[in-house]
C-alpha cells in the first residue's frame, strides 16, 4: 500500500507539471507588446521629406505570417492638420528581425511623374494602434504617437550655400598662405645657398667658423620648412673652370678697306650737302659780295679822286 502511495503521489507531481508547462503559453498571451526603439524617435526634427521611413523594433514577434496581415494595418500616419498620409509597411525578413517593421511614407506626388515629398518644416505624427499584436498573443494595448518634424529646404539650402563659399574662401586662403610660405622658403633657401660665411662673421662679430655652423644650422631649418610647403631647393650651380689655351686665339680679320683721303660724297652719286659744306659756300659767296662792295667803292672813290684834280688843277690856271 505504501508503495504505491508513493507511485500515485509521483504520478501526481508529473501531472501538475506537465499541466503547468502546457498552460505557460496561454499565461503569455496575457502579458503585454512593447515598443523598444524608433528611429526617428519622437520629437525628431530636420528629417529629410523624400523616403521619409520609421523604423519600430518590439520586443515579440510581430511579423510572423499568421499576424501580419493585421499588424501591417495598424498604423496611421497624418499632418498636424489631420490630412493622413498614404504608407506602406515592410516587415523584417533576415534572421533576428522578427520585431523589425518598416513604415515607409507614400505620399501622393504633386506632379505625375515624379517621386512624392512630406511638406517640408512640418510636423508629422505616426500613431501605432493597440491591437498590433506578436505571434503568442500578446498586445502593445495602449495607443504609441510618434511625432517629428520635416526640415526647412530653404533654410538648409542658404545654410548649405553659407558653408560651401566659406569652405571655398577657407581653401583660396589656405591656398595663398601654402604658395606664400613656398615661395618665402625658396627665397630664403636661394640666398642660403649664395651665403658668404666671411661677410656674415663681419656683421655679426663672430668666427668664420662659427657663421659657417650658423648658415649649416639655416640650411638645415629651410630643408624642413621646404619639404612641410613641397618646395624644391635651388640646384647648385657649378662654377665651369676655363679650359688652359693650347693655342694662341686668332685674331679675326674686320671687314675693312682702306683709303688714300676723304673723298666727297658727291662721287658716290649723292646730291646732299652737309653741314660744312652749306656754311663754306655760304662764307665764300659773303667774302665775293665783300671783295666786290669793296671793288666798287675804291672805282667810286678813284673816279672822285680824279674829277677833284681836275677841278683844282683848273682853279689853279685861272689864279695864275
Amino acid at each position: 500500500m505504501k508503495k504505491f502511495a508513493r507511485v500515485s503521489a509521483i504520478t501526481l507531481m508529473l501531472a501538475v507539471v506537465l499541466t503547468l508547462a502546457l498552460t505557460a503559453p496561454a499565461f503569455a498571451a496575457g502579458g503585454s507588446l512593447n515598443l523598444i526603439k524608433s528611429t526617428p524617435e519622437a520629437g525628431k526634427t530636420n528629417v529629410p521629406i523624400d523616403n521619409v521611413g520609421v523604423k519600430l523594433f518590439f520586443d515579440g514577434n510581430v511579423t510572423d505570417q499568421s499576424v501580419w496581415a493585421a499588424n501591417s494595418k495598424c498604423f496611421t500616419l497624418a499632418d498636424s492638420k489631420g490630412r493622413t498620409v498614404d504608407y506602406i509597411a515592410y516587415p523584417g525578413h533576415k534572421l533576428g528581425e522578427e520585431g523589425y517593421i518598416l513604415v515607409l511614407a507614400h505620399p501622393k506626388p504633386i506632379k505625375e511623374g515624379q517621386p512624392g515629398q512630406l511638406e517640408q518644416k512640418s510636423d508629422y505624427t505616426l500613431t501605432i494602434s493597440g491591437d498590433l499584436m506578436s505571434v503568442d498573443g500578446a498586445k502593445l494595448g495602449d495607443e504609441v504617437k510618434i511625432t517629428f518634424q520635416t526640415m526647412d529646404v530653404a533654410a538648409n539650402s542658404k545654410l548649405s550655400m553659407m558653408i560651401m563659399v566659406v569652405m571655398m574662401v577657407a581653401v583660396m586662403a589656405l591656398m595663398f598662405v601654402t604658395n606664400w610660405r613656398k615661395m618665402k622658403a625658396e627665397a630664403e633657401a636661394a640666398a642660403l645657398a649664395q651665403a658668404n660665411p666671411y661677410r656674415v662673421a663681419k656683421e655679426k662679430s663672430i668666427t668664420v667658423d662659427e657663421a659657417k655652423e650658423l648658415i649649416e644650422k639655416a640650411k638645415e631649418k629651410n630643408k624642413k620648412q621646404l619639404e612641410k610647403v613641397g618646395g624644391k631647393a635651388p640646384e647648385p650651380v657649378e662654377k665651369k673652370s676655363a679650359a688652359p689655351r693650347l693655342e694662341p686665339k686668332k685674331k679675326k680679320k674686320k671687314n675693312t678697306h682702306k683709303v688714300k683721303g676723304p673723298r666727297p660724297v658727291s662721287e658716290g652719286g649723292s646730291r646732299y650737302k652737309t653741314g660744312r659744306k652749306a656754311e663754306k659756300e655760304r662764307k665764300a659767296r659773303a667774302a665775293a659780295a665783300k671783295k666786290a662792295a669793296t671793288a666798287a667803292a675804291q672805282r667810286k672813290t678813284g673816279a672822285t679822286g680824279a674829277t677833284g684834280a681836275k677841278k683844282n688843277q683848273k682853279g689853279k690856271g685861272k689864279k695864275k
